[in-house]
């Protein structure tokens, strides 16, 4: 399966917008309760229609700043934000803010070059811009991985036995921080 290459610039702009908007679709959830009560419930007490849910989002998301696109390279790209959103959740505060910061960067730059691009600037300063993106995203993606690893080894440690990378990966209904 070729997996869209994350470093392009159309590609890191799509994905930047996708996982803002899914941020703010999940922080949106605490306007749930505008919903029905059934539905509520469904998406409340179900971690595998919140993934399904966070998916959707996902794709709905990315087709819509892609329209027109090829919509197998949607799936695509929708799949590999999934995992990407499932592995950047997945790390310690640090790391998190860290990445957070960078794709708030990311997306900066991408406004800059989408703007440069329609003013003409000097193709120097257009490559130098792409340039820095390009090194910003693979950096994210690599704090994202040792993140990631470095968390679940942490929890690993924490639960010995009763570790599950199922739950560690879908997460649980209340964390334990939160009881």
């Amino acid at each position: 399966m070729n997996l869209p290459k994350l470093y392009e610039f159309k590609s890191i702009n799509d994905i930047v917008k996708s996982i803002f908007l899914l941020l703010l679709a999940i922080s949106g959830g605490y306007v749930a309760q505008t919903l029905g009560c059934k539905t509520q419930k469904l998406l409340t007490e179900n971690l595998y229609v919140k993934h399904i849910v966070i998916l959707m989002v996902v794709y709905f998301t990315s087709s819509v700043f892609s329209e027109g696109s090829n919509p197998n390279e949607s799936i695509k790209s929708t799949l590999a934000i999934y995992v990407i959103y499932l592995l950047f959740t997945k790390m310690n505060i640090y790391f998190t803010l860290v990445v957070f910061g960078l794709l708030g960067i990311n997306y900066i730059l991408s406004t800059y070059i989408k703007y440069y691009e329609k003013e003409e600037v000097e193709e120097e300063t257009l490559v130098l811009f792409k340039d820095i993106q390009k090194k910003i995203t693979i950096t994210s993606i690599v704090l994202v991985l040792i993140g990631f690893s470095l968390y679940m080894g942490e929890k690993y440690k924490e639960y010995g036995k009763k570790f599950s990378l199922k739950t560690f990966i879908f997460g649980v209904l209340t964390c334990d921080g939160l009881k």
